[in-house]
């Protein structure tokens, strides 16, 4: 599912479809906790970055957008 989003990921930021974004995130954590369960912390970092960036990149883009109407 991770991977079918981050696809399409700047039409779901453009869009600020939330759907899209919650099952992105919920996609990449479960990503993240399979891979610290396997021990495996430079996946955990390099995903977890991901997660971060694309939460920050979302919601950044969201602020920018309800900045810009009139």
């Amino acid at each position: 599912m991770a991977i079918g989003i981050i696809v399409r990921w700047v039409p779901v930021v453009r869009e600020q479809r939330w759907r899209w974004f919650w099952a992105h995130q919920a996609a990449v954590a479960a990503i993240v906790a399979g891979h610290a369960l396997r021990e495996r912390p430079d996946a955990v970092i390099i995903n977890g970055t991901w997660l971060v960036v694309a939460a920050l990149w979302f919601l950044g883009a969201g602020a920018l957008s309800r900045r810009r109407q009139p």
